[in-house]
């Protein structure tokens, strides 16, 4: 079944004409569902049991268990851009691989303010890994994270980045490492400090964590930098 874009399909109005309350008790019992099964073996049955409505009442909120699933979608958009509000804002002189760490950063504040909303997100990733896109420019089919392609091409233009780097596949690799990377990171903070990680976490200041994020920054640059001096320091190290 292939995914629509969230924009495109929405609950019924009888949906939002719910209490505020009632509202949210379907869309947390959504997400509990979504996190843990895909779209194809997520239950509708589940999911009115679990949120105390009749079968028939979720067919008058919904189309079907896509429409609840494109909306649930919808929601991780909406977090993730308030949480970004909400991060101190990056210097302006950033280089593409600091940038590249800002945009790692957002993901892993995701995480650990939302997990279960990153899980469906990241379990949606998994299910649909190339996402597809038209270069404007060239009209190329492009695959992986507009995100990524973006940086990647303004690194290029700005001598951040090789030019022999295939930004396809580099924004594809790229988005691979972004939907995997935060759970490793938080495991390996609770591993390495022995305490449980709260979710206050400072994603933009956590010492261990900014070391962390520098050595893959390393291990990038060291594939892709411009400057061949900048893998020759990384290989003498």
């Amino acid at each position: 079944m292939t995914i629509r874009s969230h924009q495109g399909i929405m609950p019924k109005e009888t949906f939002f004409n719910l209490p505020p309350d009632k509202r949210a008790l379907i869309e947390n019992v959504a997400i509990e569902e979504f996190a843990d099964n895909s779209l194809h073996s997520a239950s509708v049955n589940a999911i009115v049991h679990n949120a105390g409505i009749a079968k028939g009442s979720f067919y008058q909120y919904f189309e079907n268990l896509e429409d609840l699933y494109t909306h649930i979608l919808g929601i991780v958009h909406t977090r993730k851009l308030e949480l970004i509000s909400t991060l101190p804002l990056p210097s302006n002189n950033l280089d593409t691989f600091r940038y590249l760490q800002r945009l790692l950063q957002i993901d892993l504040a995701f995480e650990t303010n939302h997990p279960r909303l990153s899980q469906v997100e990241r379990r949606h990733n998994f299910e649909n890994p190339i996402i597809s896109s038209i270069d404007p420019e060239t009209g190329q089919r492009l695959s992986g994270d507009g995100r990524f392609h973006a940086f990647l091409s303004q690194g290029v233009f700005h001598d951040d980045i090789a030019t022999w780097v295939d930004t396809d596949l580099a924004a594809y690799v790229l988005n691979l490492i972004s939907q995997w990377l935060s759970p490793y990171l938080l495991e390996r903070l609770e591993r390495d400090s022995g305490e449980p990680i709260n979710t206050d976490l400072d994603v933009t200041s956590d010492p261990h964590l900014q070391d962390l994020l520098a050595n893959l920054m390393d291990i990038l640059m060291a594939g892709m930098a411009r400057d061949p001096q900048i893998r020759k320091d990384f290989y003498s190290k």
